[in-house]
């Protein structure tokens, strides 16, 4: 039999729900070991967010540098300088350059990144690893710094050259959403061995890459502003080694089938994931599943969008640099932060409102922020516009547990492997499309790019009151409930359970006659 005859699902069948020896499932009676808070993958997601935004800036740095001096050929002081009208020429025709030259990297890297998500998310619910998904983005940030610097050290490449180089090395290692979606991944399993509570778990992560969020965005302006690119650049690479040796070391699989055959490279393995997305489900699970997807992808393509334009745009527009832009961005995640605690502490827990009107809640104030950075002339009002759109985050908060909801425990790697598959392929197109556009209107107005995000934020308000409405006719959660509790066991046959049917119904009768 060859490999790709092989039968994904009696493979998957194989995959054991219980611990595997090296950690063994704790017992239901023994709450203190089942809720013992211990760091799981926290280091590793703090070392590799915060050396993505230490590097964010400086990164951007040195293509707008690229541009200005090796392409356009302008002298190193002009691309320096930072001030005055010939800066400003040279940084308009750098920006398009940038621009321009994003549209094919930006489709090239995120096609790439796609059919890596299409095969490995899959293969890792069928072997059960999460390990070497975790590694594999990891790796590839390193190469791609590893190659920054080079290139600074032996400068000269043009602005394509610098660009691909930083962009393949990424893309082949799944980019951060293959970390995070194995991340994610790899503590559900931890969660199922050891009876841990999933959602306080996968809270600390999140609250973890946050804070390194932060970090990052303060650091990363000021190192480069007081070292330069030497002074980034290698403590990026520093932070990202040290987040692979700790999953290399540290981090070991809990739930591996030791039977699974099936190669990385099955041809099956996409077909198997797309199936287990669209196949019938009770009720209206199905629409909310995909209703669910759309808004998934539409916060996809608005915080793709921003971190390929973010910066630039300030810097055009406000004239911003990259200590202010970095400022900024710190103030902004802590906003951001505070409205994430009063999503969950005020919202969802004292006035209990559903996961849908907080995702409608969310959509208005993002639509409000952004229309107000439109307007916006002054640093002063921008830094109050974090204000308006203070929950405008709540739809990365309840999407996932609404998804969540509408499937199986065992379909959720298939599921997130295709939701991170469909992003990055939808991440081909809008970024080219976002990079075309600001290219066409930076210079007569750079407000453009922000046009379509309000759009998107009114296609997940809809898809959130559409699901509150599917959710409202579906059958009733505890009913769902009970349809899972395990019936008792008949050792004969059917006619026994007949016969019981029988026993049961002349038993009703002789209670109503006694009566």
């Amino acid at each position: 039999m060859t490999e790709s005859s092989l039968d994904l699902q009696e493979l998957e069948k194989l995959r054991s729900t219980t611990c595997i020896d090296e950690t063994p499932c704790p017992k239901e009676s023994d709450p203190e070991k089942t809720h013992k808070w211990q760091i799981i993958l926290e280091p590793a997601l703090v070392g590799a967010m915060m050396a993505i935004n230490l590097g964010q800036t400086s990164l951007q740095n040195f293509y707008l540098r690229t541009a200005c001096s090796v392409d356009l050929g302008y002298s190193i002081e002009i691309c320096r300088k930072g001030v005055g009208e010939e800066f400003r020429s040279a940084e308009a025709e750098s920006q398009v350059i940038v621009s321009g030259i994003n549209v094919s990297r930006s489709f090239v890297g995120l096609l790439i990144s796609t059919i890596v998500l299409l095969f490995v998310g899959p293969w890792s619910d069928c072997s059960g690893r999460r390990k070497p998904l975790l590694i594999l983005p990891l790796l590839g940030m390193c190469v791609m710094t590893t190659g920054v610097l080079l290139m600074l050290t032996f400068p000269g490449a043009t602005t394509m050259q610098v660009l691909y180089a930083v962009q393949i090395p990424i893309s082949l290692g799944g980019n951060f959403g293959l970390l995070l979606a194995a991340s994610f991944s790899h503590i559900g399993d931890l969660c199922h061995a050891t009876g841990r509570d999933v959602t306080r778990t996968m809270g600390t992560h999140r609250a973890a890459i946050q804070i390194a969020h932060v970090v990052g965005s303060v650091s990363g302006p000021l190192l480069y502003r007081r070292l330069g690119f030497y002074g980034v650049f290698p403590l990026v690479l520093l932070l990202q080694v040290s987040s692979l040796i700790y999953v290399i070391v540290r981090v070991k699989d809990v739930n591996v089938n030791r039977e699974n055959k099936v190669s990385v490279l099955n041809w099956r393995l996409p077909f198997n994931a797309v199936q287990c997305l669209l196949r019938k489900r009770e009720g209206n699970k199905r629409v909310i599943i995909l209703l669910m997807l759309v808004v998934g992808l539409g916060d996809r393509i608005l915080l793709s969008a921003e971190v390929l334009l973010a910066y630039m745009f300030y810097r055009y527009k406000f004239q911003w640099d990259d200590v202010m832009f970095g400022s900024f961005l710190a103030y902004r995640n802590t906003i951001s932060f505070i409205g994430t605690l009063l999503i969950l502490n005020v919202l969802k827990r004292r006035l209990r409102l559903s996961d849908e009107v907080v995702g409608v809640l969310s959509c208005v104030s993002y639509m409000l922020a952004t229309s107000s950075l439109i307007l916006a002339s002054t640093t002063v009002f921008v830094f109050m516009i974090p204000g308006i759109g203070i929950i405008s985050q709540g739809s990365q908060v309840v999407q996932r547990p609404l998804l969540n909801k509408q499937i199986l425990p065992t379909e959720q790697g298939k599921i997130y492997g295709i939701l991170g598959a469909l992003e990055s392929a939808t991440q081909t197109f809008s970024s080219p499309l976002y990079s075309l556009l600001y290219t066409k209107t930076v210079s007569t107005l750079p407000d453009a790019w922000l046009i379509p995000g309000i759009a998107l934020a009114l296609l997940q308000l809809l898809s959130y009151l559409i699901t509150k409405r599917l959710r409202n006719i579906q059958p009733d959660s505890t009913i769902q409930q009970e349809k899972n509790i395990p019936l008792p066991v008949i050792e004969k046959g059917t006619d026994a359970t007949k016969d019981n049917d029988l026993i049961l119904k002349e038993a009703s009768n002789n209670t109503k006659d006694s009566l």
